[in-house]
This record gives structure tokens, C-alpha cells and sequence, in this order.
């Protein structure tokens, strides 16, 4: 079985983009948030593949784009891919899970009865399900998970957010990237970081890193942190807390550039002060 690809840092991504919440995904999904938590961590809490249909629609995005899969589907796929579990399946076809699993499993074909009302639940043709059963009979073991490595790098985070947003135009990426930036990119710039002909480094070369960031935000509707480091981000979010705390305590501080703090009693406090403000508006 050529099973589906799932990159769970990925489909954090895409959550954020979709302007979800992951209790709200969880509660369009009927799973509770902790498992979309643990979806999200990394790839080894994949979701069960008749799951990925569902999530994929909840997202906006295709199916195939979201969660390619890398060879021709068995039957089990093609369960999958209608969003059904074999139990399921069995109940909506009035029948048991025997000749469904026998056929997955290549030890039995599905009954003549069975076959076309199969094809009508999976939706597909009759062909197409005749192949799949062919492919699950010579299929001896299945095919190994190979999951997605989390992007990394602003070359590869770019070209995987332009690769799951077909629909964002080279055009739309660099009228952004120039409205933040003053620059004048053309869409043929864009084109060659979707193609890795050239690196970000060398499209963006003089341009303000923030500023490229937040272009980029702008037009593939993400945070421009999703473009840093985490410990860009984590220094982003201390020197930050710094500041808000220093202006609480109605101070005023200079440090040497580059220097770091620790999170001090004060900054707990101004985290308490701004969770519990946050958590007010969210009412």
C-alpha cells in the first residue's frame, strides 16, 4: 500500500493559514484537541488515513496536494480515501468486515454482489476499483511510511508553503514582498524559488530580512515567524517581554545590543497580566 504523506508541522501551518484554532479543527473533525495536538507535534502521531479526507476538506485544500501519496491505490486506499473505516464501510454496505478485509488483504476478491455497490460508496468507476483490487491481491507487504522531514531553513519553508498553495499566484507573493519592501520583484523572481532554480538568498539579496518576512506573511497568510528560526522567535519573544515589562514597571532601559535576559518574576507577571487579558477578549 502506497500510503499517504502527513507532515505534522506542516498541517500546523496550514491550521494557522485556514484560521483555525486547534479546537475548532478538532471540533469539525469530532476528535478532541488533544489528538490534533499530538497530530501536529510531529510525524509519528499521524492521523488514521481515513482521517486525512476530512482534514483536507476542513483546510480548503486538495486531497492529493495536502497528503500526496506516491504510487497507484488498493482497496484500503481507496476506503481511506472515501473517509471510511472497514466497519464503517460494512455497515453503509449492509454486510460484515470479512469479505472487505479479505479483499484488502488480497485473500479473497469482493463478492460480485458487493463489487459495484463498493465502487458506488468509494466513488469510483468499477475500473478503477478493479485495478485497486488487483494491486492489493499482488501486493505482498506493505509499502514503508516515508514521512516528510519539518522544512527547514527559510529556502526550504518557503518553497513548501508555495508548493501546498497552488492557488497563490507568483504575481500575488511578489506584490507583496514588494509593498513591504520597496523593491521591484518580478513574478518570474517568485517562479524561481517555487522551481528551486535560485535560493531566497539570492532573490531577496539586499533586501530587509524583516521586511521580506513579512511580505511573504502577507501573501501565503502566515505568521512571518513561521519563516524564523525557533530561536530567532524565542529571543523575538524575550526581548519583547522585556520591553512590555520594562514599560509596566513605568521604567525606561537600555542594554547592549544583542544581549539576552532571563524570564524574571517581573515578565511572569506581565505573561499572567497578557493570558489573562487575552483569555477576556476571547469571550
Amino acid at each position: 500500500m502506497p500510503p499517504r504523506q502527513f507532515h505534522g508541522p506542516g498541517l500546523r501551518v496550514l491550521r494557522r493559514s485556514a484560521g483555525l484554532t486547534q479546537a475548532a479543527l478538532a471540533k469539525v473533525l469530532g476528535v478532541s484537541k488533544t489528538v490534533v495536538v499530538d497530530w501536529e507535534k510531529d510525524d509519528e502521531h499521524c492521523p488514521p488515513a481515513e482521517r486525512l479526507p476530512a482534514i483536507a476538506k476542513a483546510l480548503g485544500e486538495d486531497l492529493d496536494v495536502l497528503f500526496p501519496r506516491y504510487g497507484p491505490p488498493d482497496l484500503a486506499d481507496l476506503r481511506a480515501d472515501a473517509g471510511y473505516t472497514q466497519s464503517r464501510a460494512a455497515e453503509a454496505l449492509g454486510t460484515t468486515r470479512v469479505p472487505l478485509s479479505n479483499a484488502e488483504r488480497g485473500k479473497k476478491p469482493l463478492p460480485p454482489d458487493l463489487f459495484v455497490r463498493v465502487a458506488a460508496l468509494y466513488n469510483v468507476t468499477v475500473e478503477e476499483l478493479a485495478e485497486a483490487q488487483e494491486r492489493s491481491r499482488d501486493s505482498v507487504t506493505p509499502a514503508p511510511v516515508t514521512m516528510l522531514q519539518p522544512p527547514q531553513g527559510l529556502n526550504e519553508k518557503l518553497h513548501y508553503l508555495l508548493e501546498c498553495r497552488p492557488k497563490v499566484t507568483n504575481a500575488d507573493v511578489a506584490a507583496a514582498v514588494n509593498r513591504q519592501t520597496g523593491a521591484s520583484l518580478e513574478p518570474c523572481d517568485i517562479e524561481d524559488l517555487r522551481t528551486q532554480t535560485r535560493s531566497t538568498e539570492q532573490v531577496f539579496a539586499g533586501l530587509p530580512l524583516a521586511a521580506v518576512r513579512d511580505g511573504l506573511g502577507e501573501a501565503l497568510n502566515v505568521t512571518p515567524f513561521e519563516f524564523m528560526d525557533r530561536e530567532e522567535v524565542e529571543q523575538d519573544v524575550i526581548d519583547a517581554l522585556a520591553f512590555l515589562t520594562d514599560k509596566r514597571e513605568g521604567g525606561v532601559t537600555v542594554a547592549a545590543r544583542g544581549a539576552t535576559r532571563g524570564v524574571s518574576p517581573e515578565m511572569v507577571a506581565t505573561i499572567k497580566e497578557l493570558l489573562l487579558r487575552n483569555s477576556g477578549k476571547q469571550r
